[in-house]
């Protein structure tokens, strides 16, 4: 399989905050391109907002041939470089693009399904003034949005009450079957 003369699916590596920028060059070439995005509720100052960010900061992808295309794409604004090896860019598995497409809803965005937390879990706190402390999940308040935690710390624990969505389950607590991912 020759796949310089073949269609396939190509990750593009963006410079950074420029996807939409280089997916709207690349469509301008007649490509298809797939530019995942997530929405997501983040407190900014205290306020709950919602922001919309890519799935795969820094990357989009299109589909091409690349002894057609590889240049123009390599010159088209936001573009940085198109992933592969030095040889030839290397192509993305049709079944990849497919997967993530099938979580994308009505609305449009990828919905990421949050981690089931446990009593015990390691959790890390990914936002707020507190980000980067580790703690244990102790309990889930009635909301089901927050939830209270013991920090661990050298020689002090403190239960803290923080937003569900400002932790990440550590990865030393999963089993096989879950997945680290943001809790949304």
């Amino acid at each position: 399989m020759d796949y310089l003369r073949d269609t396939n699916w190509y990750a593009i590596h963006t410079h950074p905050c420029r996807e939409t920028v280089a997916a709207m060059n690349i469509e301008r070439l007649g490509l298809e391109v797939f530019f995942p995005r997530i929405r997501q509720k983040k407190a900014v100052w205290g306020v709950e907002k919602t922001v919309i960010k890519p799935l795969f900061p820094g990357y989009i992808f299109a589909r091409f041939v690349p002894s057609t295309y590889l240049h123009l794409i390599h010159y088209a604004r936001g573009v940085r470089r198109v992933v592969g090896n030095r040889e030839k860019p290397l192509p993305v598995d049709e079944e990849i693009i497919n997967s993530v497409r099938s979580g994308i809803n009505d609305e449009g965005y990828v919905q990421l399904l949050p981690d089931v937390m446990r009593r015990g879990d390691r959790v890390m706190v990914q936002d707020g003034p507190l980000q980067g402390l580790i703690g244990r999940l102790d309990e889930e308040m009635d909301d089901r949005s927050r939830v209270v935690i013991l920090l661990e710390a050298i020689e002090y624990q403190a239960r803290l009450l923080i937003d569900r969505r400002c932790l990440k389950v550590q990865a030393e607590t999963l089993g096989v079957a879950r997945n680290c991912k943001r809790i949304s």
